[in-house]
């Protein structure tokens, strides 16, 4: 590392053309470090302190830092009531499968943050669904940390080539809100701010931590952002495990670490353990901050190394090098962002059942009923990536366009009197019954089921005629629609997987999630056949509410159990206090792993998802190499009937249990996603790197690969593989 004398003797250089002025920090030729150590040195405290909350540095020309918050479009709490491009849920990204997707709806995130004169985006979300009751389900990736770490790792470059700096969360093990409470704030039975969270090291690393690890290495995320939460009883943005020795230490992170809203509440141990940035002004105020400095428990050196990882970090993005962003959301594109949009939920709607009914023809169909509440609403998740949308599209709109466009007959009927609907759908030709959740940051869904005591929060401001409190008992219409017409397709749009016990009764189900502002439109483009459904489950949709992994544990799993010897003292922003504690008691068994370990079968399996075409696999190989770890599997895929449509392979690894050391039947490490033309055939490669052979010892405190023989697969989903053949580990020999 270069010191302040050492800098000042190189030649000198032109200053930045941006904003950083005529400063020895402001020379390009510098590093970022060396530039750091320029500005820190002469910045006065108060300058030192500000920079905590993001606050202008006049001292040394420091522009403010600014936020929004935008996991699913440019809104968000940052940007109020503003008009953005609502991008499709989270979990609709997810279900592409597919990063070239992925980097797209990051990049159209982030040029229409910059618009906004934005620096940063509190996002990506990239907690692992634990349970489907999850308040903020449909923000993050689904149950797999290999999908959602590469979704991520994608969405961050796109999004950061935009000039606007990525803030990946929540770091860590932040996977409820909570039972019964205020959304967007916290439940009240095992909300996030309460929550103990009682996890092996290895759970921690194999699930929960995964994808946050290739978000900062594969994906260089500026920042991450802290969650509520304990971990193993500290603080998640006071615990230097998490933030130091794992983030810092383990990951070579060097950006900065910013706390989720009044998550920072404990000064002197949030700073020692590494947090650089408080975004809500709960613990790093110039008060709060100068009295821990005076009574000594806080230093200066530790103050200082704060600033100065913020400080490398802006000068690493270049956020001194250029002009402020002008805030006129008149610069988006919007034709273009919105056909990236309705791309992502086309390519990310999973078609889960299909006896003959879709795609929609003109020839077959003449009349189409629509019914149920949630045709005729805009459905979204809420709380604080909420976006409001340029305009909106309902399902009911966009399948009246479509099927004018054809010359079919639609009618509608909002459910309320279920007899009405079933006659009408008994007299037309095909039953379309639109069905969805409701889901919010700061409180989880009650249960799994499509009625309205499951519901989840609202959204903000309120808008309580669409929600699923609404909606009535909508898994009893669909029941009886279907008894009227067995031609009944269900469509739904939900964040997250629900129970549907009427499965077998219907023709056709299409998982639509929550699609966006223009999600009407796209969905009718899969329903007519204009697109090829392209989704597959990043999630497992369970059989029974007692299937999930969390649903089997009882309280102490979820959503925790209260300790009477811990006392909560409630203020005005926080309860800092451990108050529910909850054990991942099922380790590393989380979403399908669970289901497969425990030989549960579900409705329908992660990876699953139906086209409009058939795909067979051929020709599949394993060769080992180059190196120790390392392997890649070969196969044909060709397509066998007459449409185009889109293909998504999985691989998948086992790798054999020892005692005390229990390995989930198959773990996804590999997938690939590609359009076929009928019958066209593609030869492909999937590498697989050591980490997919490799378990974390707690031990050796790091990864290591177990002498064994190792199975590897590929297939439609992960109950439906193809043996792709064995890689012998540390000598095995495998027969």
């Amino acid at each position: 590392m270069l010191s302040v004398a050492a800098v000042f003797a190189m030649p000198a250089a032109a200053n930045a053309k941006g904003r950083c002025g005529h400063h020895p920090w402001c020379n390009t030729a510098l590093s970022p470090t060396a530039r750091a150590k320029l500005m820190l040195a002469a910045m006065s405290q108060s300058d030192k302190v500000g920079i905590l909350t993001g606050q202008a540095g006049p001292d040394v020309d420091l522009p403010p830092i600014n936020w929004t918050d935008g996991a699913v479009g440019a809104g968000g709490l940052g940007s109020g009531a503003s008009g953005a491009t609502a991008m499709p849920a989270a979990t609709a990204l997810a279900a592409n499968f597919d990063r070239s997707m992925a980097s797209r709806y990051g990049a159209t995130v982030g040029v229409e943050v910059r618009h906004r004169g934005f620096d940063g985006d509190f996002g990506p979300t990239v907690n692992i669904m634990r349970t489907p009751l999850g308040g903020r389900t449909f923000e993050a990736y689904g149950e797999d940390p290999f999908l959602a770490g590469q979704t991520a790792v994608a969405w961050i470059k796109g999004f950061q080539r935009q000039g606007v700096m990525a803030d990946v969360k929540h770091f860590a093990a932040n996977n409820q809100e909570g039972q019964v409470g205020p959304s967007p704030i916290f439940g009240v039975y095992g909300g996030r701010p309460f929550v103990n969270v009682h996890a092996d090291q290895r759970t921690l690393h194999e699930i929960e931590l995964t994808a946050f690890e290739a978000a900062i290495k594969q994906g260089h995320s500026a920042t991450t952002m802290c969650s509520y939460n304990l971990i193993n009883g500290t603080y998640a943005c006071a615990n230097p495990w998490l933030l130091i020795k794992t983030l810092r230490r383990q990951w070579g992170f060097r950006g900065f670490v910013v706390s989720d809203a009044a998550a920072c509440h404990e000064t002197p141990q949030n700073l020692e353990a590494g947090l650089n940035f408080d975004i809500a002004d709960t613990c790093y105020t110039a008060p709060e901050v100068n009295a821990m400095l005076a009574s000594g428990q806080v230093s200066q050196k530790t103050l200082d190394q704060r600033v100065f990882e913020t400080l490398r970090e802006l000068f690493a993005f270049g956020f001194f090098d250029r002009q402020t962003y002008k805030k006129d959301s008149g610069q988006d594109n919007k034709a273009k962002d919105k056909a990236v949009a309705d791309q992502a939920e086309e390519r990310g709607a999973v078609l889960l059942r299909n006896r003959g009914v879709l795609p929609i023809r003109r020839k077959k169909v003449h009349s189409i009923a629509v019914i149920g509440p949630a045709a005729d609403h805009y459905i979204f998740g809420g709380g604080s990536s909420q976006v409001t949308p340029y305009s909106t599209m309902t399902l009911r709109q966009g399948i009246e366009a479509r099927a004018a466009k054809a010359g079919i007959k639609t009618s509608y009927d909002d459910g309320s009197n279920r007899q009405g609907a079933a006659a009408l759908a008994k007299r037309s030709d095909l039953a379309i019954v639109v069905a969805a959740d409701t889901e919010s940051e700061g409180v989880d869904k009650a249960c799994m089921s499509l009625v309205p005591q499951c519901t989840g929060g609202q959204a903000t401001p309120a808008q309580p005629q669409g929600t699923q409190a609404a909606f009535g008992d909508q898994d009893g219409l669909i029941e009886a629609v279907a008894a009227a017409n067995r031609r009944t397709v269900v469509v739904l749009e939900t964040g997250a997987p629900v129970l549907t016990p009427w499965r077998d009764s219907i023709a056709g189900l299409l998982e639509a999630w929550y699609p966006g502002e223009d999600g009407g439109t796209a969905v009718a483009h899969v329903l007519f056949g204009d697109a090829d459904p392209g989704g597959r489950l990043p999630v497992t949709f369970p059989r029974n509410a007692g299937d999930p992994p969390t649903a089997s544990g009882g309280m102490s799993r979820y959503p925790g159990t209260v300790n009477p010897t811990s006392n909560c003292n409630a203020g005005p922003f926080t309860i800092p206090c451990p108050y529910y504690q909850e054990t991942y008691s099922e380790g590393v068994m989380v979403g399908y792993r669970w289901y497969d370990s425990q030989h549960i079968k579900p409705a329908f399996p992660f990876g699953f998802g139906l086209s409009y075409t058939n795909f067979r696999f051929s020709r599949i190989s394993l060769r080992r190499g180059p190196g120790r770890g390392h392997a890649t599997v070969r196969f044909t895929l060709t397509n066998t009937r007459s449409r185009t449509g889109w293909a998504v392979p999985e691989v998948f690894v086992s790798l054999p249990s020892r005692p005390g050391l229990p390995e989930p039947p198959w773990q996804l490490h590999g997938f690939a996603k590609l359009r076929l033309a009928p019958g066209k055939s593609r030869r492909l490669s999937i590498h697989l790197v050591p980490r997919a052979f490799s378990y974390w010892s707690d031990a050796a405190n790091g990864w290591r690969i177990a002498r064994g023989c190792d199975r590897v697969a590929v297939g439609n989903s992960s109950r439906s593989l193809h043996p792709a053949g064995r890689v012998p580990q540390g000598g095995a020999r495998c027969g």
